[in-house]
């Protein structure tokens, strides 16, 4: 088959409870990100402990309810996305996943530009990369993919172990009060710069930092097997067929719904309190505590919440209301750009320069305002046009031909 056979998957193949899904984890996402677009989520630990008591509680709920629960979401969708497109490929003769490499591709161009050019927390180069490690999975059999999944949980937490045995044996003593001394020493710097400079300077003297240091948590604190994990667990839910025909299997819904989600509840609120202590600088006994309730209590209430929203969509009052995130999970890609624009103008120096001076409370309604605003913007930019900016770009560059966007009277 030639490739100008293939098409995009058209409306009448989505499935509109997880276009809300994502619609839902784009805002959560931003709350989450909202922690390092405004500075506060690198405030060291004793100016933390300072702030107001509203101040306290938002950050403690962050990181209990929000912080990697939301991207992990994505994550399971991008897993599902990917066995569905595969599957939908493999009818039209791709056989190769040859337009998914493709799509891939560009995805990182994106990521990278973003990462470079925006902002240093940039996850589309990240999916592109992990995407391409995915396809090493596509022919495995369905029944060995919990396996798979289970051991990828497991790996962060045995480097952790590794690594705090060699801290304990080999680290100098002092090395604790060095890193808080390099923690407050990056904090001053940064609140010092980001809300005071031009964008040349804040790309290259602040983001550039920042992304190195970000990459090197990716692989050394081992959170990319994490994400391939939930990879996994999106093509293996596609497999069984969960979204096929929610009344279906009604019953591990409910079972998700009555038993994932409250213990995902119970081991993140577990996780907040230690949240911080799981850093590989410098690991210490306890952190064994916070990687272990991170490493399961995360997937278990994104898993929760993906079973919450499943549940209520099979109501005809709550599908109507969670209908409204659907044209936002629509618009991901470009909705996940606006946010870090709109973010980065307000909190840097070429913009408002809020860096640093807003706790967490005050971020959250920023970012819930924003997430607000989306939510109406991408309805009305859809009642005119089948796509959003960056995801017809997107579609553009992977096809490799010009496709309509304007929708017909």
């Amino acid at each position: 088959m030639s490739e100008t056979q293939f098409a995009p998957i058209g409306a009448s193949e989505r499935i509109d409870l997880l276009d809300a899904i994502r619609g839902i984890a784009i805002g959560g996402i931003f709350i989450g990100n909202m922690q390092w677009f405004s500075g506060y989520g690198f405030m060291p630990d004793d100016l933390a402990a300072q702030s107001s008591l509203a101040d306290q509680a938002t950050r403690y709920f962050v990181h209990a309810l929000v912080e990697g629960k939301f991207y992990s979401i994505f994550s399971f969708l991008f897993g599902f996305g990917f066995a569905l497109q595969l599957s939908k490929a493999e009818e039209r003769g791709d056989s190769k996943a040859s337009l998914f490499k493709r799509r891939l591709s560009w995805l990182l161009v994106i990521g990278m530009l973003h990462a470079f050019l925006l902002w240093s927390g940039d996850i589309l180069s990240v999916y592109a990369l992990l995407g391409f490690v995915l396809l090493l999975f596509r022919k495995k059999p369905t029944g060995s993919l919990p396996k798979w999944i289970f051991g990828l949980i497991l790996i962060p937490i045995a480097v952790y172990l590794v690594f705090l045995a060699l801290f304990l044996s080999f680290a100098p003593p002092d090395i604790a009060a060095t890193v808080s001394q390099a923690k407050n020493q990056m904090w001053q710097g940064a609140v010092s710069l980001v809300p005071n400079s031009g964008y040349f300077r804040i790309m290259t003297e602040y983001n550039l930092n920042i992304l190195a240091g970000r990459w090197a948590g990716l692989i050394f604190e081992m959170r990319l097997p994490k994400i391939l994990a939930m990879f996994l667990l999106g093509v293996y839910v596609y497999r069984i067929g969960v979204f096929r025909s929610l009344s279906d299997n009604k019953e591990l819904i409910k079972r998700t719904l009555i038993i994932i989600l409250p213990l995902g509840l119970i081991i993140n609120l577990i996780f907040a309190y230690f949240v911080g202590k799981e850093s590989l600088l410098p690991p210490e006994p306890i952190g064994v505590l916070g990687v272990v309730t991170y490493g399961f209590g995360v997937p278990a209430l994104a898993l929760g919440i993906i079973a919450l929203i499943a549940t209520l969509w099979q109501k005809e009052n709550s599908q109507r209301l969670l209908s409204i995130f659907a044209p936002v999970g629509r618009m991901a890609m470009t909705n996940y750009l606006l946010q870090t624009v709109v973010a980065i103008f307000i909190f840097y120096g070429f913009g408002f320069g809020l860096y640093g001076k807003t706790g967490p409370l005050t971020a959250t309604m920023i970012a819930l305002t924003v997430f607000a605003f989306q939510i109406i913007a991408s309805s009305m930019w859809l009642r005119f046009f089948q796509f959003g900016p960056m995801e017809w770009i997107w579609r553009q560059l992977t096809y490799k031909r010009r496709l309509p966007n304007l929708r017909e009277a």
